[in-house]
C-alpha cells in the first residue's frame, strides 16, 4: 500500500527535512566562554614570617618605629607606631608628591621668597630660575627648604592651595594621623604625623619612578636655567651606599628628634622603615634592617 501524503504535508516534510540539512551541514560556532584560571597572569604573594629561634628585636632610643613589607602591606615590627610625633623634613616626601602631580620635571620657576627660608637650604637667591625637576633634587637630595617653598609657592592657587592639596593626599590615602601645615616640615603643633602614616607616604612615593631615582641620589651637581649658577648638593641620607639601601629622607628639628624613612631592598624582598624621635637615626637603621633579613623569611602564601 502506497502512502499519500497531503499537499500540505508534503510541504511539512520538505521544511523539516531542509532544517535538518542546514544543522548537519553548517557548523555551529561556540558560544564565548570566560578565560580559564590557568590562562590568566598570576604571581605568587610572599609575606615576611618570623624564623624558628628568632633573635629579639634590637633596644633603640626612637620613641616611635614602623617595619612593614611594601609589597604585601604585612607589618613586620612597630613601636609606638601609631602615636602623633613632628616629622621634620620627611614631610617633604608628601612636598614631592604634590608637586609631581602639579608640575611637569622641565617646567622652570622662578623663585620669590624662597630666599628667606628657614633652615636647611641649598642658597636659592630671589629671581634664580630653575627646573621643577633640579627643584626637587635640592629638595630630597640636600633638603633645602628654599627649594620646598619655590615648589609651593608657584602652585596654582599659591602656597596656601599646596598644602590644601597635601591635606587632600592625606584623606586620599587614608592616614589618621597626618596633618601638615607647612611643606618643609619645620615644627608647628599642628604638623604632625605617625611612624605608620609615614610608611605609607612613603610607600606612595616610591610609587613613582622620578622620586625612587632622586631619593637613591648620593651627590649631584645642576644649575639654573642660565648656567650661571651651580649647586652642588650631597644626600643627607648616610645609609645610601650600605648593601639594598635605596634611600628615602631624613629629618630633624630640636622638636621632633632625629627622623628618617628608608626603602631596603634584598634579594628582591624590601622593607620601609620609619624612626621618629630617634638620637641615632642611621645607626638604629642599620641595626633595624640586619635583625630583619636575619631574623625573617618571605614565604609563599
Amino acid at each position: 500500500m502506497k502512502l499519500r501524503l497531503s499537499p500540505l504535508k508534503f510541504v511539512d516534510l520538505l521544511v523539516v527535512v531542509f532544517c535538518a540539512a542546514i544543522f548537519v551541514f553548517i557548523p555551529l560556532t561556540p558560544l564565548p566562554t570566560s578565560p580559564s584560571v590557568k590562562s590568566a597572569t598570576t604571581s605568587t604573594l610572599t609575606i615576611p614570617q618570623v624564623k624558628t629561634n628568632a633573635s629579639p628585636s634590637p633596644v633603640l632610643t626612637a620613641k616611635a618605629i614602623y617595619v612593614f613589607d611594601p609589597d604585601s602591606g604585612t607589618e613586620i615590627y612597630q613601636k609606638n607606631s601609631r602615636d602623633r610625633f613632628y616629622p621634620a623634613s620627611t614631610t617633604k616626601l608628601m612636598t614631592a608628591l604634590v608637586a609631581l602631580s602639579a608640575y611637569n620635571l622641565d617646567e622652570v620657576l622662578t623663585v620669590k621668597s624662597a630666599g628667606d627660608a628657614l633652615g636647611q637650604s641649598i642658597h636659592l637667591a630671589a629671581g634664580d630660575r630653575l627646573t621643577v625637576e633640579n627643584l626637587l633634587y635640592g629638595l630630597l637630595v640636600d633638603s633645602g627648604n628654599d627649594a620646598a617653598l619655590v615648589l609651593a609657592e608657584n602652585y596654582p592657587g599659591g602656597y596656601t592651595q599646596f598644602i590644601g592639596r597635601m591635606n587632600q593626599k592625606v584623606r586620599e590615602l587614608d592616614l589618621k594621623s597626618t596633618h601638615f601645615t607647612n611643606v618643609t616640615g619645620l615644627y608647628n603643633l599642628d604638623h604632625f604625623t605617625t611612624a605608620a602614616d609615614l610608611t605609607l607616604i612613603a610607600r606612595e612615593a616610591i610609587g613613582d619612578a622620578t622620586i625612587r631615582k632622586i631619593v637613591s641620589t648620593k651627590n649631584v651637581t645642576f644649575t639654573d636655567v642660565t648656567s650661571s649658577k651651580k649647586f652642588i648638593l650631597e644626600s643627607t641620607n648616610k645609609l645610601l651606599g650600605i648593601d639594598g639601601v635605596r634611600g628615602l629622607k631624613t629629618g630633624w628639628t630640636p622638636e621632633s628628634g632625629e627622623c628618617l624613612v628608608t626603602l631596603v631592598t634584598r634579594d628582591g624582598k624590601s622593607i620601609l622603615i620609619a624612626l621618629l624621635d630617634s638620637t641615632d637615626r642611621f645607626g638604629e637603621s642599620v641595626k633595624l634592617i640586619n635583625w630583619v633579613y636575619d631574623n625573617y623569611e618571605w614565604k609563599s602564601i
